[in-house]
């Protein structure tokens, strides 16, 4: 019986490189790795032979015998993968030459600008190519691990243990960290520019992007504030968004995070400022939805909650080829009118209220406090409190050229000049700040491969 990659899948690709059969797909390099949820292991193919399982960062790959019910439907997916996917190539990629970063004689230095996964998998990138090379990590928090240590939720288990890839590399005598060193406030990037061979961006994107002029107090909360009071146990006063109403701004995998958080802790609050109705603004259509399939199931998993869809908001397609598709089509139609109400009994389940094509262009408060919001398609919606969790951007620091999107403009990771279109010396980027805020932790392992060949071949041009 074949092993199953679970939802939890970081795409790391570990697994790929230990398979003695190459049955796992799609494979770095192979159409659709970018774009896939999670890789497959084909069922026909597969041996049992279980070096997947402990090579896999995340722990998201079971034996199928192993499946708890709600995790068999990933053995579906996984032989779906292989039955609809003909023309996948079925070939392992060629081995990419890994060019060194310079003579063993000579000496580098590197500053690696934040300490999250795609600094980690760059410091390892880079460690692997030289062998006199001595790298700087400047952490502007006191832990190590970005987002993966801050901002994943608890109930991810899996994804939140792959912070074990970290021990090695950050622990090698050739790496030096910084911490409590804040890049653009306690030192700059061009004296870090001055006194490195070259300096690496790896400072995410992990500022929330803003909706309306309003994005804090007065009912309305940041995703992440509430993430990170889970994660770190921060002192000081936790969020807490009151009900009975509450509407989540946004639908990617962090806002489901945030609103399982919601259907776990709602019985801390007093019955009037318990939620009892969750709304969930999605800009997508059911068929360009931000959230992935595994974080949808995990909600209809929820105990003591009930996922609805909002009528008057766009609707999936009832007959449609997607699993997903077809599972949010046979959600309960509910009516959202909009207006705050106040529910005669908050001790029932949670109701969660999925409204597509809710795009919200104006988030504030009526003269009574609630919250309102506007959206594109002319619909108002109020509530008693509101969650932002439209995604993340990237700080600005000075020095550093950053669009209108939120990233670094750059070519295979280095950096190049609003003004000139020319690469600014020495001045690298990965991860979300590379390519923007999308792609789980694994996926930095490929970007910081493609930014530190980019800088081994630019080492290798200078006078």
């Amino acid at each position: 019986m074949a092993h199953v990659v679970l939802g939890h899948c970081c795409k790391d690709a570990s697994c790929v490189r230990v398979c003695p059969q190459n049955c796992i797909h799609p494979a770095p390099g192979e159409d659709g790795f970018a774009a896939a949820e999670t890789l497959h292991i084909d069922p026909a193919s597969c041996i049992d032979c279980t070096a997947c399982v402990d090579a896999c960062p995340a722990s998201a790959i079971k034996p199928e015998h192993a499946l708890t019910q709600p995790e068999r439907l990933y053995a579906t997916r996984n032989r779906e993968f292989f039955a609809h996917a003909t023309a996948a190539p079925r070939t392992r990629p060629p081995t990419v030459f890994e060019l060194p970063l310079a003579r063993p004689s000579d000496r580098l230095e590197i500053a690696i600008v934040g300490s999250g996964p795609a600094a980690m998998y760059t410091v390892r990138e880079l460690l692997r190519r030289s062998t006199s090379i001595s790298v700087t990590v400047y952490e502007q928090y006191d832990t190590i691990g970005g987002l993966l240590h801050r901002g994943v939720s608890l109930d991810h288990v899996g994804v939140r243990e792959m912070i074990r890839l970290f021990d090695v590399p950050f622990h090698d005598d050739r790496v030096t960290i910084v911490r409590g060193t804040e890049v653009g406030a306690d030192i700059s990037i061009d004296e870090l520019r001055t006194r490195f061979d070259a300096v690496v961006l790896a400072c995410g994107a992990s500022q929330p992007r803003r909706v309306g002029p309003a994005t804090a107090g007065s009912g309305i909360y940041q995703a992440i504030d509430i993430l990170v009071a889970e994660n770190c146990g921060s002192s000081g006063v936790h969020p807490a968004p009151a009900g009975p109403s509450c509407i989540v701004i946004g639908a990617g995998n962090v806002a489901f995070d945030v609103v399982r958080w919601v259907a776990k802790t709602r019985r801390r609050a007093s019955a009037s400022d318990r939620i009892r109705e969750l709304v969930v603004l999605s800009r997508s259509a059911p068929d360009r939805a931000s959230f992935t399939p595994s974080a949808f199931f995990e909600l209809l998993d929820l105990a003591h909650a009930e996922v609805l869809i909002d009528g008057a908001g766009s609707q999936p397609r009832a007959g449609a080829d997607s699993l997903l598709l077809r599972a949010l089509s046979r959600l309960p139609s509910t009516d959202v009118r909009g207006e705050r109400t106040q529910p005669a009994d908050t001790s029932g389940p949670l109701r969660i209220v999925l409204s597509f094509g809710q795009e919200v262009v104006d988030l504030g408060n009526t003269d009574r406090g609630d919250v309102t919001i506007a959206t594109t398609g002319g619909r108002t919606f109020c509530a008693d409190s509101a969650i932002c969790a439209t995604g993340f951007t990237t700080k600005r620091i000075d020095g550093v050229p950053l669009d209108n999107r939120g990233v670094v403009p750059n070519r295979r990771g280095q950096v190049i000049s609003h003004e000139t279109g020319e690469p600014v010396a020495g001045l690298y980027v990965v991860g979300w700040a590379k390519r923007g805020a999308s792609g789980g932790v694994g996926d930095n392992r490929t970007c910081a491969a493609e930014t530190v060949t980019q800088l081994a071949t630019d080492l290798r041009t200078r006078v």
